[in-house]
C-alpha cells in the first residue's frame, strides 16, 4: 500500500537539508594532491593483550579503504590485520588502562592524506578481531570506502559509528548479552544497512543520514520496550520489523513528492503508522523519523 505525504513545513526539510551540508562537509575526509609513498605491500598482525582489564573502550579511525570488524577468539582484547601498500597509512595503536578499563585507539596515520580520484593502485584493509568476553565500548570513524561491522557474539554496552561516504553494514547474528544503553549510526553519502537490530539489546537508536540509502532491520530477540529515532537527508529509509513486534512510527518532513510505502503497516492518524500488533504485543518499539525528500518503507512481516 502506497500513501502519499502532504507537505510539511518548510522549515524542517530545510532543517534536514543543512543536515545533509553539514554531513557531507565534515564528515568526507579532504582529499589532498600531496603524493603519497607506495611501497610494497605489507601484511602485518598486531594484538593488544587483554590483560587484567574488566571492560576495554575500543576507537578505530580508518580514512579510506575498507574495514572489517568481528569477534575473536578472547585470547586477545584486540588482534588486527592490517594489509596496507602506502607508507603514509601505517597504523598508529595506543593503549593506555584506566583502573579496570583498557583503552585502545588504532589511527590510519597521516588523516591528510587521502588521494584524488578512485586509484584502485592504493590498499589499505583492515580486519579486526575483538574480545567477545567483556564489555565494550566501541566508536568507528571511518571516511571513505567500505566497513563491515559483523558484531554477533560480542558484549557490547555503547556503540558509536560515523561515516562519510563509507557503506556501512552492520549486523547483529545474535543476542548482545549486555544492555547496550546508546547505539548511533552516522553517515554521509554512503548507504547504511543493519540486520538483527533486534538482537542488540539497545534503549535507544540513533541513526543520521545523508544522501545514502538507510535499511534497517529489526529481527532478533528484544528485551524490553525501545527507542529508535531516525534522520535523514534525501536518501530512502526503509524500516523492517518483525510481525510479533508491537510498532509506531511517528513521520515529519518530508516534501510533497515524498511516500510512505507499507507492508503490514496501517495509518493510525495524521504521519502516524502501526503495525497489527502494536497495542497488544507485550514490546513496543517507537520510530520517530524524519526525512527531507526521500522515500519510506515500512514493512512488518
Amino acid at each position: 500500500m502506497r500513501v502519499a505525504v502532504p507537505a510539511r513545513a518548510l522549515r524542517l526539510v530545510a532543517t534536514a537539508l543543512g543536515v545533509l551540508l553539514v554531513l557531507s562537509g565534515c564528515m568526507i575526509p579532504v582529499p589532498t594532491v600531496a603524493p603519497l609513498t607506495l611501497i610494497d605491500p605489507v601484511d602485518e598482525v598486531q594484538q593488544v593483550p587483554l590483560g587484567d582489564a574488566q571492560r576495554a573502550t575500543v576507537r578505530l579511525r580508518l580514512l579510506s579503504r575498507e574495514l572489517v570488524v568481528r569477534a575473536g577468539d578472547g585470547a586477545a582484547l584486540l588482534s588486527g590485520r592490517f594489509r596496507y601498500n602506502v607508507a603514509e597509512w601505517a597504523p598508529k595503536i595506543k593503549q593506555d588502562t584506566d583502573g579496570e578499563t583498557l583503552k585502545v585507539s588504532i589511527d590510519q596515520g597521516l588523516g591528510s592524506q587521502i588521494p584524488l580520484g578512485k586509484h584502485d593502485e592504493y590498499v589499505n584493509v583492515w580486519d579486526i578481531r575483538l574480545a567477545p568476553t567483556i564489555p565494550l565500548d566501541l566508536d568507528v570513524d571511518m571516511g571513505g570506502g567500505t566497513a563491515n561491522l559483523d558484531l554477533t557474539g560480542l558484549a557490547l554496552d555503547k556503540l558509536s559509528v560515523t561515516s562519510g561516504s563509507t557503506d556501512l553494514f552492520v549486523a547483529f547474528g545474535l543476542p548482545n548479552p549486555q544492555p547496550l544503553g546508546s547505539l548511533t549510526l552516522t553517515a554521509g553519502t554512503g548507504t547504511v544497512v543493519a540486520t538483527g537490530l533486534g538482537n542488540a539489546n539497545f534503549d535507544t537508536l540513533s541513526v543520521l543520514g545523508g544522501t545514502g540509502k538507510v535499511d534497517l532491520e529489526f529481527s532478533g530477540s528484544f528485551h524490553r520496550s525501545a527507542l529508535a529515532d531516525i534522520k535523514a537527508g534525501a536518501g530512502s529509509v526503509t524500516v523492517r520489523v518483525p510481525a510479533s513486534l508491537g510498532v509506531r512510527v511517528t513521520v515529519t518532513g518530508i516534501l510533497p513528492v515524498g511516500t510512505v510505502e507499507m507492508v503490514g503497516f496501517s495509518e493510525a492518524g495524521e504521519d502516524v503508522y502501526v503495525n497489527a500488533a502494536y497495542g497488544d504485543a507485550p514490546l513496543t518499539l517507537t520510530v520517530k523519523l524524519a526525512t527531507g525528500i526521500g522515500a519510506i518503507s515500512l514493512i512488518s512481516q
